[in-house]
């Protein structure tokens, strides 16, 4: 009994020089909020700015707010708390997440966003988005042309309380409106996800039999309208959507999704995560507050040079 009292403390006693020892050489914690963890987008930001972080020496904390402004309150708060050194967000509303920012800038910790903005400037170390404009002209004018410039389509949104997806259907329409033999027939938001694109196709195609393509705000719901049309026997029918993940990339091989526009989540995430240090080390602050990432056409002939949101 008494050695094993004596293995234990010495277990214990390891243990804590141990966590000493890694305390020392970590430079403390950048927390990192995504909106979820379960989505490829998502995924690759909160994986690019893990990597980025430990191999400057942080130690990371990687959490999903699930686009509830009350949850991502409270993970700041927790994040505030624990003293964390930075904290890389994918905010959950441009909006109300300004006074969760607010505080953890007031608290002394730096908040580098990406992908989407908040409505203030000045408080923010840096505002890292894409150009969603561009990308959904440069995907509205392939539609364009493999539609003929002509026919019945569909548009399916991406979530239209997300002003990057509010963008991307400016985007589109800037572009298609301007050809009067192409009419769109039907319009709905699909909330970025796999299964809602999916039942709207399945109902819009049986009210509409005669589409001739589909322009989708993100790569999820893009993926839900080829599913429904697959399971329609209708390959006729032209898709093209936002986003380059790895589904994406394998559908596009496939030719079944003809074009979308790789959005870099990863690269976001690493440049946030680089000005962070930069300010915590040199004190440093970006030249520009608000900076815009293009997003990369893709189609089959490019698909694969991307792998998890980064273009090879």
């Amino acid at each position: 009994m008494k050695k094993l009292t004596v293995l234990a403390l010495a277990a214990a006693t390891a243990s804590c020089f141990a966590f000493n020892a890694q305390a020392a050489s970590s430079k403390g914690t950048i927390a990192i909020f995504v909106n979820a963890l379960d989505n490829p987008y998502y995924a690759a930001e909160a994986a690019g700015a893990k990597r980025q972080a430990e191999a400057m020496g942080y130690d990371t904390l990687v959490l999903a707010h699930d686009e509830d402004v009350k949850k991502q309150n409270e993970l700041f708060d927790n994040a505030i708390g624990q003293k964390v050194k930075g904290i890389i967000v994918d905010c959950a509303d441009s909006t109300a997440s300004v006074a969760a920012v607010q505080k953890a800038v007031d608290a002394g910790i730096p908040v580098a966003l990406i992908n989407r903005e908040i409505v203030k400037d000045g408080i923010a170390l840096v505002q890292l988005t894409h150009n969603n404009f561009q990308a959904g002209s440069d995907v509205a004018n392939r539609f364009v042309e493999l539609m003929g410039e002509k026919g019945d389509y569909v548009e399916l949104t991406c979530s239209l309380a997300d002003n990057n997806c509010v963008t991307r259907s400016k985007a589109f329409h800037q572009v298609l409106d301007q050809y009067p033999d192409m009419k769109m027939i039907a319009r709905q938001d699909c909330k970025g996800a796999l299964l809602p694109g999916k039942q709207a196709m399945d109902s819009i195609l049986q009210a509409n039999p005669n589409i001739k393509g589909v322009i989708c705000g993100n790569g999820p719901v893009a993926l839900g309208a080829i599913a429904s049309l697959k399971n329609a026997g209708r390959n006729d029918v032209v898709v093209v959507g936002i986003d380059g993940s790895n589904d994406e990339m394998a559908s596009i091989k496939a030719g079944e999704l003809k074009a979308t526009a790789m959005l870099q989540a990863q690269e976001l995430a690493v440049q946030g995560v680089k000005a962070v240090d930069e300010y915590l080390n040199n004190g440093k602050k970006p030249e520009k507050e608000r900076v815009m990432h293009k997003g990369i056409f893709i189609d089959k002939t490019n698909a694969d040079r991307v792998k998890d949101f980064l273009y090879q």
